[in-house]
């Protein structure tokens, strides 16, 4: 869905993939960080230092049931974020750039935040205070989760 998007802003931007690019794609990529374990991710994702973030979800019965994780790690990381326009991104009510699922509104959005990099920064501020403030676990329910995750 993001290739076609990838290729027309190839000029414009320097592409970070991390995790998997495909094929196609690796002549339009910068820089590519390949997969890392789930206990180094959050560090490996905060290395990056994106000025923007993007979360593609195919509009479809499996990606309507996901959760808006991929909001929650770029928010903590203060990087602004545009995704798709479907659930669970919708109803996070976090501040993102939401975009339907066609080239010409990816491009448009992606360049609107390219044009004014100041505001695109305060746009991963506010998401970040957001997720700290609004989706942090704490208290009796951090203690929970600890003893449910994490071994004795």
């Amino acid at each position: 869905m993001i290739a076609e998007v990838v290729r027309a802003l190839a000029d414009e931007v320097e592409w970070v993939f991390m995790g998997m690019c495909p094929q196609a794609l690796q002549p339009y990529v910068h820089e590519f960080h390949p997969g890392v374990v789930i206990a180094d991710y959050p560090r490996q994702l905060a290395t990056l230092d994106l000025d923007l973030a993007l979360a593609p979800l195919e509009d479809n019965l499996f990606n309507r049931c996901k959760t808006n994780l991929r909001q929650l790690e770029y928010g903590a990381c203060g990087f602004p974020v545009i995704c798709s326009d479907i659930d669970p991104f919708r109803d996070s009510g976090l501040p993102v750039t939401l975009v339907r699922n066609r080239t010409d509104d990816w491009l448009q959005a992606i360049r609107m935040h390219l044009a004014d990099l100041d505001a695109t920064a305060k746009a991963g501020d506010a998401l970040r205070e957001a997720v700290l403030r609004d989706w942090m676990l704490e208290g009796d329910n951090l203690a929970r989760w600890r003893q449910a995750w994490l071994p004795d």
